[in-house]
């Protein structure tokens, strides 16, 4: 064993990977870029405080207090429940775009109906579509409404009677979801996600490398001398790369519907046009990209660039209306980000194409965006 030659190799490796500067940035720029994105998304999940639209439209008969205004105080005193009074429209709006996580609402019969029924009714409003989320907002609401049951009983008697109250009373508390039902399964939330991530990033790997592989092998060089002309080599590659694309939405797709039984409510049509033109704009972002690789393990190094990050902010694992300002404009340049919220709109919230119009058009429009982009880098190297 010669000492002086296992070091000579250790030399010539160190000087490979000093040259190579996407190797150098992928070691030592790119952990610290994902690690700062897990960081802050982490940290904006620390706070357990739920943030609740109340909703008081309680009028009682004349002459009498307000029975809700003490479960309002009760809830008032709780620091894990941050409270917003809001009208009933305001605030079932604010459920449905994420700002509020739950809405408490007094009908305007509630202290009417204690005295004379001895009986309270409350609703609480949720979005329904996260049954995890869902869940535990109506969990804190429901356990911090039941826990000022003592204080509404003492303020609904008289004087001598309160000090005997017993610390429960006959409360109804109803649920009403905007989008789902109580039947609703994690796996059928985050069906969608998986779809899009998955078909994606697949297909973002699948074009890059296979692309790359056409230029180092000389197939590019071979065509561009044929009569074939750069236009007809750029729409053949894209089309080409597009056929496998489509089948494989189409197969992804039926396996979740069919085989793993998930539960959805749009329309089968309109979640395969949006993962259409998704994939279309992994297609040609893989084109793009891969002509910015010398061999297979440089274009291997795009997925920490672009997938790991759509995978932290895109929605997938957390809100993005959770996250930082900041983090949510990057978010929202991603066009999984559109998918995810595409995707749910029509899987679980039974909107129509039509109605998520504007999430669709962002990605043609990246798919369009990459395939300009793309169509040039083709051209530079058969030119």
């Amino acid at each position: 064993m010669s000492f002086p030659r296992i070091m000579a190799i250790t030399q010539r490796i160190i000087a490979q990977f000093r040259r190579d500067h996407r190797t150098l940035a992928l070691l030592f720029i790119a952990p610290i870029i994902i690690m700062t994105s897990f960081g802050y998304v982490f940290r904006s999940q620390e706070d357990d405080t739920v943030k609740v639209a109340l909703v008081n439209e309680d009028t009682p008969p004349a002459g009498q207090a307000s029975l809700s205004a003490a479960v309002v105080d009760s809830l008032k005193s709780n620091d894990r429940l941050l409270l917003t009074p809001m009208s009933r429209d305001d605030a079932v709006k604010a459920v449905r775009d994420g700002t509020q996580k739950a809405a408490l609402i007094f009908g305007s019969d509630f202290t009417q109906r204690f005295t004379t029924d001895h009986k309270g009714t409350l609703e609480i409003v949720v979005e329904g579509s996260n049954p995890g989320a869902a869940g535990s907002a109506l969990g804190l609401v429901g356990q911090a409404v039941l826990g000022s049951a003592p204080l509404l009983l003492k303020a609904a008697l008289p004087a001598p009677l309160s000090a005997a109250a017993p610390s429960t009373l006959p409360l109804e508390i109803t649920t009403t979801r905007l989008y789902g039902s109580a039947d609703l399964k994690m796996l059928d939330f985050f069906a969608p996600m998986f779809i899009a991530y998955i078909g994606f990033f697949l297909i973002f790997l699948l074009t890059s490398v296979s692309f790359l592989r056409e230029r180092t092998q000389g197939t590019m060089e071979r065509l561009a001398a044929s009569p074939v002309t750069r236009l007809e080599l750029v729409l053949g590659y894209m089309l080409g790369f597009a056929f496998f694309s489509v089948l494989q939405a189409i197969v992804l797709l039926l396996f979740t519907i069919y085989a793993l039984q998930v539960q959805y409510t749009g329309s089968l049509l309109s979640i395969f046009v949006v993962i259409l033109a998704l994939v279309m704009g992994a297609v040609n972002l893989g084109i793009f990209l891969s002509a910015y690789a010398k061999n297979e393990l440089q274009a291997v190094q795009f997925i920490p660039i672009v997938i790991l990050p759509q995978v932290v902010l895109s929605g997938l694992l957390w809100p993005v209306q959770d996250m930082p300002g900041w983090l949510q404009a990057i978010a929202n340049v991603m066009p999984l980000t559109y998918a995810i919220n595409a995707l749910t709109d029509i899987m679980i919230r039974g909107m129509s194409l039509a109605s998520t119009w504007p999430l669709l058009l962002f990605l043609i429009g990246f798919a369009v965006a990459m395939a300009v982009l793309a169509a040039a880098t083709v051209r530079r190297e058969v030119a």
